[in-house]
């Protein structure tokens, strides 16, 4: 779940819009809630086989939102208000904190970096790969 704070209900809107027409309009909320000044939004993907779905650790299909997903998402919320703050992953993100940071979301015993949940090439949505050639 992603926790917005500094933002109106219109702004997210834009920015799932926006997110959304970047992912061949396949992204959607799954849960939207204001509790006083904070959303709780979390998104997923209408056709778990299409452009933004998160596969699970066997490869299935699923219907949450990738990391690519998310990470546009939240690029799409800072370049509206720079004044945002966004709490995902009990990280902070905010303008300039490093919003494609990858983590894992595997175990010890089998790791497993976010960015590679998803059939997302490297180049689509604005993220490059800078290890290319290392």
């Amino acid at each position: 779940m992603v926790t917005i704070r500094n933002a109106t209900k219109e702004q997210i809107d834009i920015a799932t819009g926006k997110t959304s027409q970047a992912f061949d309009f396949n992204v959607e909320y799954n849960r939207f809630e204001q509790k006083g000044k904070n959303f709780f939004v979390t998104l997923k993907v209408k056709d778990s086989h299409g452009k933004g779905a998160r596969r699970g650790y066997s490869g299935r299909a699923m219907y949450q939102a990738c990391w690519h997903v998310y990470g546009t998402f939240f690029d799409e919320l800072i370049a509206q208000n720079d004044k945002i703050v966004i709490v995902s992953m009990s990280k902070k993100i905010s303008k300039g904190a490093g919003n494609w940071v990858d983590s894992n979301v595997g175990s010890m015993a089998n790791p497993r970096m976010y960015s590679e949940m998803c059939e997302c090439d490297e180049f689509r949505h604005g993220y490059e790969n800078t290890d290319e050639g290392a």
